[in-house]
């Protein structure tokens, strides 16, 4: 087999992957509208006696779900690993650790992506249907200048692409429990990243040190006065910005790819 990559191969690779696993793809599908139906239910019993039902406060719902059954979908993506016989089965399979990769993030981000957005789609406007039937209820819809829809869902959703890539990097590293052994690493390293902040802050940093964005650093006096104020240039604060919002990605799928690569059963 060549080892560079295939695009052709890739799409071989995809389709194997559906019918292999259609049946399980077709339940958790399933599965995720029953939850949904059983939310939007809890939801539209918690309200209805206000007669009051708010669009926004769905929007708590889409992110707690998609962050939950995201999480746990992408810490089976290379299950079969756990396992020796699928595990052998898979690695015997004629593609490219890159191509497997590039496989199973299509289906733990892309396609779990469009399944869900679609089951919450169908879901939300049944729900929101169904109300407006009544004419005592009101339905308050979410505009677009909404600060939600425009400045925290879109970084919320590129946490959730990294988490996702994150936990697919965890399915490779742990043969059983991935999903909470990735858990517990995140609560690990964010614990040390904290302690690492507060002693930067108490040792090493100036007194009444602020910061705002990632290119204005401040340092106020005593009495919150007077205060000091550092710029940076502005593209190295809108770097930093991107950086922190992009590259956790390709560094997870980069570990991901080199663990797959030297992975033995």
């Amino acid at each position: 087999m060549n080892n560079t990559f295939s695009f052709s191969r890739l799409g071989l690779l995809i389709k194997k992957q559906w019918f292999d696993n259609s049946r399980l793809y077709i339940l958790s599908a399933l599965a995720l509208i029953g939850l949904l139906t059983l939310i939007f239910t809890i939801w539209w019993l918690a309200n209805r006696y206000d007669y009051r039902f708010s669009e926004a406060s769905t929007n708590i719902i889409f992110l707690i779900v998609l962050f939950v059954s995201g999480l746990v979908f992408a810490s089976t993506t290379f299950g079969m690993l756990g396992d020796k016989a699928k595990g052998i089965y898979w690695l015997n399979v004629p593609a490219t650790a890159l191509e497997k990769l590039v496989c199973g993030f299509f289906y733990s981000c892309f396609v779990f992506m469009i399944l869900y957005i679609t089951s919450f789609w169908l879901i939300k406007h049944i729900t929101f249907f169904l109300i407006e039937l009544n004419p005592k209820n009101e339905l308050i819809r979410t505009t677009h200048n909404d600060i939600f829809e425009r400045v925290v869902k879109p970084n919320l959703l590129y946490t959730f692409f990294a988490l996702q890539a994150l936990f697919m990097l965890g399915s490779v590293y742990f043969e059983k429990f991935s999903f909470i052994k990735t858990i517990l690493i995140i609560l690990f390293i964010s614990f040390l990243f904290v302690m690492f902040c507060m002693f930067l802050g108490n040792n090493l940093l100036p007194p009444n040190f602020g910061v705002k964005g990632f290119s204005e650093f401040r340092v106020y006096d005593d009495n919150y006065q007077g205060t000091k104020i550092y710029h940076l240039a502005s593209w190295i604060g809108d770097l930093i910005e991107s950086l922190a919002k992009f590259i956790w990605v390709p560094v997870f799928l980069t570990v991901a790819y080199f663990r797959l690569k030297e992975k033995e059963i």
